[in-house]
């Protein structure tokens, strides 16, 4: 049994087996009119390989009826401890505990994901796997993509548009933090672009305080530089002129803030130095013959570094 998690009275969990499902109250009857209470094979009739979002591994997309889609992300380890352990997590409820920051997220006014369900299968004493459960974004595409496709058609109105998306993300960053929530994955993979609308996603391990220190404000930014480094380094085209106005819209008028984050980013080159060693160790694993990392993708055409 998942540990203890408060929520929602809008969720019922059923338990199969060695599944414990949390289906949103709307969405239950038809997801088990569809035997989503038998997980695995639901997923081999249903699911198909979404063709938009990829996490760490493929994203599954399941039709909802009347043009609605539902993405199943399944949790994996990432870095070099995905090497070992893959899909398997031990003790804990994760998929249960975002959905339920997701929700919390949502209520506060912050543009996310609608999540209508999680599940975990218990595996063997102690571990398991765990899936999150939300409604397709229509149109959505990651932040790498995005950047992409502007690189592809350079006209004075596509760098307007970049220009604005880029303020309008700081700004969204910025009420995220004012919230008082604290993301422990902010990178461009988790930030998604639809018309006219900007979402943060992919929560897992994130947390809320009632005030977030300025440290916890810059550790979250940097950690964002440093995807944002990393992409580029795989051949994206992203400016320090895009990263500096993203800032500068974060931070509106708070000079102490500014000031802040410059010292922190001129602080900040012998950690990203230490980061560029891993991220070559992780490159040149995912190129050995055997390794489960190599997942195609083709709608990049150049190297996701995730």
């Amino acid at each position: 049994m998942p540990r203890q998690v408060l929520i929602s009275p809008s969720y019922s969990l059923i338990h199969k087996g060695s599944f414990f499902i949390l289906l949103k109250e709307g969405y239950k009857h038809f997801l088990l009119a569809q035997g989503i209470d038998d997980f695995e094979d639901y997923l081999r009739k249903n699911g198909r390989p979404s063709s938009r979002l990829m996490g760490r591994t493929p994203h599954l997309s399941v039709s909802l009826g009347d043009g609605e889609k539902m993405v199943v992300r399944r949790y994996s380890h990432g870095g070099l401890l995905g090497v070992l352990t893959g899909s398997l997590y031990l003790f804990g409820s994760r998929a249960f505990q975002e959905l339920a920051l997701t929700e919390e997220i949502r209520s506060s006014g912050i543009s996310t994901v609608q999540p209508i369900g999680a599940v975990q299968q218990a595996i063997f004493p102690f571990f398991y796997r765990a899936y999150l459960l939300s409604v397709e974004i229509p149109h959505a595409r990651d932040l790498p993509s995005y950047f992409q496709g502007m690189a592809s058609h350079p006209a004075a109105e596509t760098l307007v548009e970049r220009r604005g998306m880029v303020r309008r993300l700081g700004r969204l960053v910025q009420q995220f933090h004012q919230a008082g929530f604290y993301h422990r994955d902010l990178q461009l993979k988790n930030i998604l672009i639809a018309p006219d609308s900007l979402f943060l996603i992919d929560f897992d391990r994130s947390y809320r305080k009632n005030v977030l220190t300025p440290r916890d404000k810059i550790d979250n930014l940097l950690r964002l530089n440093r995807s944002a480094e990393k992409w580029k380094r795989a051949g994206l085209a992203i400016t320090r002129t895009d990263r500096w106005r993203f800032f500068l819209a974060y931070s509106g008028g708070d000079q102490g803030l500014r000031k802040a984050l410059k010292k922190a980013l001129r602080t900040y080159t012998i950690r990203l130095f230490l980061h560029r060693w891993i991220w070559t160790l992780q490159k040149w694993i995912k190129k050995q013959p055997n390794s489960k990392h190599q997942i195609p993708n083709n709608n990049q055409n150049f190297n996701d570094p995730s």
